[in-house]
C-alpha cells in the first residue's frame, strides 16, 4: 500500500512540473473568469503568445507575454507568476516589461504588477491602466534600484518603493 501511494505523489510530481504548477502563481482582477480558469501554462516560462524577449538581472529573469509574468527568482530558486491582460504591441517592448536587482516590472492594461526581491512576491496595483502612449514611453514607466513609478492613463504616477508600497504622487 505504501508503494502505490509513493509511486501516486510521483505520478503526481511529474504532472505539475510538467504543467508548469510549481510557479507561484497569482490573478490580477484582469485575469479573472472562466478563460482563465481554463488556461493552464505549458511550462513555468508559458506567459502566452506572443511573448516579448526575457530579460535578466543578476537577481532575476523575467518573463513577460500576452498571459502575463513570471519571475525566476535566484535568491528562493523559485519561479512567481503574476496572470495579467498584458500590453504586448512591439513599440511598448522594453517599457512595460522592465527588471533590475531589485524590481520586476509587469504593466498590463489595467492593473500593474512589480516583483520585489526583498519580498520575494508580485505587489499588484490593481484597476490602474498604465499611460502606453508611445511618445511618452520612458517617462510613463520608470524602474531604478530604489522605486518603481508609473504613469496611470489620463491620471497621476504612482510609484513604488519596497518600505511604503504603491502610492499616488
Amino acid at each position: 500500500m505504501r508503494n502505490v501511494i509513493l509511486f501516486c505523489v510521483a505520478i503526481v510530481s511529474v504532472l505539475f512540473m510538467a504543467t508548469g504548477a510549481f510557479a507561484g502563481d497569482i490573478s490580477a482582477p484582469s485575469a479573472r473568469g472562466p478563460q482563465w480558469d481554463a488556461w493552464s501554462p505549458r511550462a513555468t516560462t508559458d506567459v502566452g503568445n506572443p511573448m516579448f524577449k526575457a530579460l535578466s538581472s543578476k537577481t532575476m529573469d523575467l518573463y513577460y507575454g500576452f498571459r502575463g509574468g513570471v519571475v525566476f527568482d535566484r535568491s528562493t530558486n523559485k519561479w512567481e507568476r503574476i496572470r495579467m491582460v498584458t500590453i504586448t504591441r512591439s513599440a511598448v517592448q522594453g517599457h512595460v516589461n522592465q527588471v533590475n536587482d531589485a524590481f520586476a516590472l509587469a504593466a498590463g492594461l489595467h492593473d500593474i504588477a512589480v516583483y520585489d526581491f526583498s519580498k520575494h512576491r508580485w505587489v499588484v496595483l490593481e484597476r490602474v491602466t498604465p499611460d502606453d502612449s508611445t511618445g511618452m514611453l520612458s517617462k510613463s514607466f520608470v524602474v531604478t534600484p530604489e522605486f518603481v513609478q508609473v504613469k496611470q492613463l489620463n491620471g497621476p504616477f504612482w510609484k513604488y518603493t519596497s518600505a511604503a508600497g504603491w502610492k499616488r504622487q
